[in-house]
């Protein structure tokens, strides 16, 4: 919400004057319900409009249903939530923000960071748990393309609240690497990466479960097993990601945060499916056709 987005830019000020940096900039909110494409229109017309080039675009929203979820919960446009927030909202607004994402003089080559899991890969061990990240062969897509926007599961499946997470997830991982081929075949300098901070039970994305679930998980992955990270590790991480010189010539790379719970930000081979180059395209022209690009 606006009153959120600008709460969170007082606070960004109010630590940069204390800084006592002269060239402390100043940060704006902006509001993005990335669960409207109006909205995502929006809020990109308000960027352009501010004729501003862009450094850095960190995707790092999402929401996670809760277990007890048995029927999808829909965004405004009618699409499952998960994948119409995690997927396609990001998805619309990176598209409309493009052209002001391009290299500047005597600034850092621009990137895009996309927030992924280690749960897109079954192979892993956050993504051997429960249900297992598969989009088959994107019939759930096809089918809301030809049904005015709904489905369920991208897969064609029925719901699955464990696998709509993990299969948003996937997503990102798919989207991120066709955008960096996209972009690299057009020489325009820009990087696009993505990555996994590990399982942080204290953010809004356990807001959706059952209270008295998330206290005792919580308990236990951060006291107990310890395979948790807190949100200032994760923090850490977009900032090694937005701004690292290691990355500043890496394109289409996965870190993730492994061994789970140990601090640690390794790049990190994706899936065989997070892989498959022509997965990626054929997710990228059904998006497309699904967020009114084309």
């Amino acid at each position: 919400t606006q009153a959120r987005a600008d709460a969170a830019a007082a606070i960004v000020n109010a630590e940069a004057a204390a800084s006592g940096s002269a060239s402390a900039g100043s940060a704006r909110g902006l509001e993005c319900d990335l669960a409207s494409l109006a909205s995502v229109r929006r809020c990109a017309a308000a960027v352009l409009a501010s004729k501003l080039p862009i450094d850095v675009l960190v995707l790092n929203a999402a929401v996670a249903p809760g277990t007890q979820q048995t029927a999808p919960r829909r965004t405004s446009d009618g699409f499952e939530e998960t994948i119409g927030v995690n997927h396609l909202g990001h998805f619309l607004l990176t598209a409309l923000l493009l052209p002001a994402i391009a290299p500047q003089p005597a600034r850092p080559p621009p990137r895009i960071v996309v927030t992924a899991s280690e749960v897109h890969n079954p192979e892993e061990p956050g993504g051997q748990v429960g249900s297992k990240a598969t989009l088959g062969d994107l019939a759930g897509l096809r089918a809301a393309l030809a049904g005015g926007g709904k489905f369920e599961m991208v897969d064609g499946g029925a719901f699955d609240a464990d696998k709509a997470y993990k299969d948003s997830k996937l997503c990102n991982m798919l989207f991120m690497a066709e955008l960096d081929r996209r972009l690299q075949r057009t020489g325009r300098g820009v990087s696009v990466n993505a990555f996994s901070p590990g399982l942080i039970t204290r953010t809004g994305l356990f807001r959706n479960q059952r209270p008295l679930f998330v206290a005792a998980f919580d308990f236990v992955a951060n006291n107990i097993a310890r395979f948790a990270e807190t949100p200032e590790y994760g923090g850490g991480c977009i900032d090694f990601m937005a701004t690292s010189a290691e990355l500043e010539s890496q394109h289409g790379v996965f870190y993730s945060d492994y061994p789970p719970g140990k601090h640690t930000l390794v790049r990190r081979v994706p899936s065989a499916e997070a892989r498959d180059e022509a997965k990626a395209a054929e997710l990228w022209r059904l998006s497309e056709r699904l967020v009114g690009l084309a």
